[in-house]
């Protein structure tokens, strides 16, 4: 079997885009300005900035949990059409509570920045709040949903910590196509705060629980496709262990990927790799790279759908929580065993 050769980590240059040219490649911290706006025909050709604004995607989520729960909290801008979401499940029990809005895409609004933002989802029943504090190394997600027939209450405030030198993120800019490109700042980090759910509460510990971000921004192609996997968990020497894995359209996944494992705050590259579902989606997801660092099996046991089929836009999602089991080979050749480790996948197709 080849050797693998991991892509570089470079400093971060001041902007994800400059002189017009997006600025390709693996980073070890943010960006100063995030801003794809500015790229040169991004898609091509000359547009209007309310076109260009119109095709890009744009998301802020998070994946938290302890021993018992997995949480996503997602505010989501397709521009087709947003989404503001916040789902627990209760892995003891095998319940899982979904709060879901699909809405019109100016109702959210992602912010430029994660360095000192807040953005927010408010109706009359619920509210999800996200507040990005980079610049201190923190995190902020608050919660409330009430009155509503399909959900107990829920109140969630949770505190994430993103402290330099403690954690090192993945920031990634991804060509698909010659200057069109796809951001994102991926970080596995631990998390501390309380959860109420129908009277009953729960207290995360920072010694037991996590969190990891994903802040999206890209100029997808009209048929966006990927596949994802994420989890992370405690091991039995009490490190936060925890992976990233995507399957996605990158004109060169050998330079360009967002593939990585955290063990205990260090990052390690990852190469390719290729999702496999020999039983549809709700059997096991088999995920594989070609160098034999990835040997692992994604187990569902919750599925999340939205399909939608209209003239111009066609949505095929599929969101399983699940357990993956199998191992990952990180930088140093060491094989980390993967046991029981909670997380999400998706299988995403959307035309629009």
């Amino acid at each position: 079997m080849k050797d693998y050769l991991p892509r570089p980590i470079l400093p971060a240059p001041p902007s994800l885009v400059s002189g017009g040219k997006f600025n390709f490649g693996t980073y070890s911290s943010q960006f100063k300005e995030v801003n794809p706006l500015k790229a040169d025909r991004p898609l091509g050709m000359w547009l209007p900035k309310p076109v260009l604004s119109f095709r890009l995607k744009e998301w802020q989520a998070f994946q938290l949990g302890n021993e018992r729960w997995f949480l996503l909290a997602v505010l989501y801008n397709a521009k087709i059409s947003a989404l503001a979401q916040f789902i627990a499940y209760d892995k003891e029990n095998k319940k899982k509570y979904i709060f879901e809005k699909i809405l019109p895409s100016w109702i959210v609004k992602v912010p430029d920045s994660i360095w000192q933002a807040r953005q927010s989802y408010q109706d009359k029943n619920s509210f999800i709040e996200i507040v990005s504090q980079l610049a201190r190394g923190r995190f902020y997600i608050n919660v409330k949903i009430s009155g509503l027939t399909t959900v107990p209450d829920i109140e969630g405030h949770f505190e994430m910590f993103h402290d330099e030198g403690l954690v090192e993120p993945i920031v990634v800019s991804i060509p698909f196509g010659s200057n069109r490109g796809v951001y994102s700042h991926k970080c596995l980090m631990t998390m501390q705060g309380s959860m109420t759910i129908g009277g009953e509460k729960t207290v995360f510990l920072r010694g037991n629980s996590f969190a990891i971000i994903d802040d999206h921004k890209g100029f997808y192609p009209y048929r966006m496709k990927y596949d994802w996997v994420t989890a992370a968990a405690y091991n039995t020497d009490k490190q936060l262990i925890g992976f990233n894995l995507t399957d996605n359209q990158s004109v060169d996944p050998e330079k360009y990927n967002e593939n990585c494992l955290w063990v205990n705050g260090k990052l390690n590259l990852l190469p390719p790799v290729k999702f496999s579902r020999p039983n549809g989606d709700e059997g096991d997801w088999q995920i594989n790279d070609s160098y034999g660092k990835v040997n692992l099996t994604f187990k569902p046991v919750s599925m999340g759908e939205i399909n939608m089929n209209f003239l111009v836009l066609k949505v095929r999602y599929r969101g399983p929580f699940g357990y993956c089991n199998g191992s990952i080979t990180d930088s140093t050749g060491r094989t980390v065993e993967i046991k029981d480790y909670f997380g999400m996948g998706e299988n995403k197709y959307i035309r629009g």
